[in-house]
Formats: structure tokens, C-alpha cells, sequence
């Protein structure tokens, strides 16, 4: 599988990481080798280039004013890495939550190439992984269901204008995390941001609305089961609830559990799943969630088990927001 070079990291920070440098220093490191580069080369026109994670530590550690900054970001082309080891190293290199926040939306409104579907192999190697939800318990269905704040309770404060808690949707997502499963330019392939590499197997909004302890909320509406074919073998398969946020429409992963799937050729895998949902406190006195989302058993079935209809998965493009 060929690797995309935004990928690799660079050389200088390879360096610092062997050298045993504070993780907060890796970014700086990366930085300095850059600014090297450039003094040695020859200058080159400038043009629209993509504003970088090292563009943005550049600003502030020359002390660009944070106003300056936010308007450069919103204002050109952007290709950030974002991920959350990286996101720890752009914190610990000075760069505060109002301009990371500023780097999230901008990287999500950046324009995303159209997925191409993922070849279907031969009926013959394949099998199907099924996505059962443990009927067991009691309670209303956003009790058995992943959920999220639809809207934030009266006089919750935002933290520099980051959107806190409020969602717009929730999707069933399945993944395979396996190294060398997950195709090139991967993250084209599937709306989540934030996630593990991974290749999208199946992608299904759905959301209800509800209310408890006078919190407005939304909970994902799943079926009982879901299923989806995949190539034999073994497979590092993630179960995820996903959420819409408001504004932005980025979804990103609320809640995920996953393991490892072995697939044979014309079975079916059976992957149990509890979802268990409670909200403590009120309004006034102030709330938390709990939640349970875990694999609880994983089998290959017997040929001609019977088990309860699935919904029928549609293909990662289908499932699509």
C-alpha cells in the first residue's frame, strides 16, 4: 500500500522523537528544521499555498497577535493535522483552544474530494460481520442508545466559542482499523474527523429526539442489527457512535468499543454490542452523563444459524451525510 507523503513525519521530527524530546517540543523541532530549509534553498514565488500546523506555530512564536493569526487561518487554503496527538503538541508549543478551534472549522470547511467506492471482492472470499445491540435492560430507548446534548441547558457557558455538547445528528459507524486495510487517502473516503485510520465499512445516520431531566436530547436510533460484508480473514473492527456538531457539521466519534474479527469465507460473525445511556443531575443543580458502549461477545455462527432480520448496509458512499 503506498503511503501518502503528508503522512510521514518529518525528517527533523524524527529526529527530536529519538533524541528523547518532551512531546511538546517534537512540533518546534519539525518547525526549526523547516525554517533551515527554507534559508538554505533558493527563494521561490510565493503563492496560495495550504497554511500549515507549522505555519500556525510559526505566528505564535513570534508573537503574532492571536487576532492575526485567527484572520491568516480563516482567510487561505489550510491542510492541518489535526489528530490528537498532534492537537497535544500544538497546545504544549503555545498555540491556545480559541486558535485550535479556528484551525478545526476551517480544516472541515475545506473542500473534501468525492470517496470513490471500494471495490466489492469476490462473493466468494468474503463473509459478513453483523452488528447485533444486547436487548437485555429495561428503559426508554435513548436508555439503550448512545446519546447527545441537541441543545446546551440554560446558562451552560461556552469556552472560548468552542461548541460544547451540541449536536444536529448521530450515526452508526463500523470501521476496520487494520494497518494494511485502510486505503490510500483514506480520510477522503469517510465523513469522521478526529478518527483512527481506518476504512469505513458502514456509515448510517439516524437520530430521535427526547427529553429527560429537562435536558433536550438526541439519541441514535438503531436497529437491532446490522450487517455488512467484508473480504476473509482477521479484522480490528471499531463500533462507533458518531455525532453531528452544530455548525460546522463535522461528525466525530462520541462513543466506540471494538475487536478483533475473524471472517470466514460464506459465515457470518456475530458482534454483540451493549449501549446503555443515563443522565445524572437537573438543569439547576447541574448534570453528567454516563454511558456503556462495549463489545460484549463475538462468534462465528454455525452454517444456517438463525438470528434476528438486520438492516441491510448500504455502502460507505450511501450511508453518507
Amino acid at each position: 500500500m503506498i503511503e501518502d507523503d503528508r503522512s510521514r513525519p518529518h525528517p527533523s521530527r524524527i529526529a527530536a522523537l529519538r533524541a528523547g524530546a518532551a512531546p511538546g517540543r517534537v512540533l518546534v523541532a519539525a518547525l526549526c528544521g523547516v525554517v533551515g530549509l527554507c534559508g538554505g534553498a533558493a527563494a521561490r514565488p510565493a503563492g496560495p499555498s495550504p497554511l500549515t500546523n507549522e505555519d500556525v506555530v510559526r505566528m505564535v512564536m513570534t508573537g503574532t497577535a492571536e487576532k492575526q493569526i485567527v484572520a491568516a487561518i480563516d482567510s487561505r487554503p489550510v491542510d492541518f493535522d489535526l489528530s490528537i496527538e498532534m492537537q497535544q503538541e500544538l497546545r504544549q508549543a503555545g498555540v491556545n483552544d480559541r486558535i485550535l478551534e479556528t484551525m478545526r472549522r476551517r480544516q472541515a470547511a475545506m473542500p473534501r474530494a468525492e470517496p470513490s467506492a471500494t471495490p466489492v471482492p469476490a462473493a466468494a472470499r468474503t463473509g459478513t460481520i453483523r452488528v447485533e445491540f444486547d436487548p437485555g435492560g429495561g428503559g426508554s430507548p435513548w436508555e439503550r442508545s448512545a446519546i447527545a446534548l441537541e441543545k446546551l441547558p440554560q446558562g451552560v457557558s461556552r469556552r472560548g466559542g468552542v461548541e460544547v455538547g451540541e449536536m444536529t445528528d448521530m450515526a452508526l459507524a463500523v470501521l476496520c482499523a487494520t494497518a494494511d486495510h485502510v486505503p490510500d487517502h483514506w480520510d477522503t473516503r469517510s465523513p469522521l474527523h478526529g478518527a483512527p485510520r481506518h476504512e469505513l465499512l458502514l456509515f448510517r445516520p439516524g437520530s430521535a429526539t427526547d427529553k429527560a431531566k429537562g435536558h433536550e436530547i438526541l439519541y441514535l436510533d438503531h436497529q437491532p442489527a446490522y450487517e455488512v460484508q467484508v473480504p476473509e480473514g482477521t479484522h480490528s473492527i471499531v463500533v462507533a457512535a458518531a455525532g453531528k456538531q452544530t455548525g460546522s457539521g463535522t461528525w466525530r466519534l462520541l462513543e466506540s468499543d471494538g475487536a478483533r474479527v475473524t471472517v470466514l469465507p460464506g459465515r457470518t460473525t456475530r458482534l454483540v454490542l451493549q449501549a446503555r445511556s443515563r443522565i445524572r443531575g437537573s438543569t439547576m443543580l447541574g448534570f453528567a452523563v454516563d454511558s456503556d458502549w462495549k463489545v460484549l461477545s463475538v462468534e462465528v455462527l454455525e452454517q444456517g444459524a438463525q438470528t434476528p432480520a438486520a438492516a441491510a448496509a448500504p455502502t460507505p458512499q450511501e450511508g453518507r451525510p
